[in-house]
């Protein structure tokens, strides 16, 4: 998985963006106490650690590193996607906040889904939504 869909993934599922200068790319994402891990074998290398068990006792999540791993880049996508949809919904400061209705519609979630992987936001989610409510 490339890095921004393996950064989009983390945010989507609760990771909070932390700026760290030790970080790859300054920034390293973080839930519960576990930095996601973007590339583990990189990972490893850059600390001299051989086990995995080493990133674990330092508060890597190896856990989701190796659920997310397999998925191919169009999977994450759209988990990914869904994700930040309901986070959007739940967020107070969206034009999609509120409108927790679009969870339980699995026609129109999964339109906007689609739209989301092919690089659309909030305001065309939206209209999306309205429009497919309007049938």
């Amino acid at each position: 998985m490339d890095y921004q869909k393996s950064v989009d993934l983390a945010i989507g599922l609760g990771f909070e963006e932390v700026c760290d200068e030790k970080a790859y790319k300054g920034k390293c994402y973080i839930r519960d106490g576990l930095i996601w891990i973007h590339d583990i074998e990189a990972l490893k290398t850059r600390l001299s650690i051989e086990k995995n068990e080493d990133l674990k006792h330092l508060n890597y999540n190896t856990g989701s590193y190796y659920y997310y791993v397999g998925y191919r880049n169009g999977e994450v996508d759209r988990e990914s996607a869904l994700e930040l949809i309901k986070a959007t919904i739940h967020s107070d400061n969206s034009v999609l906040s509120g409108r927790f209705s679009l969870l339980k519609n699995k026609e129109v979630l999964d339109g906007m889904i689609s739209l989301f992987c092919e690089g659309y936001r909030e305001k065309v989610l939206s209209d999306y939504a309205d429009q497919m409510l309007k049938k």
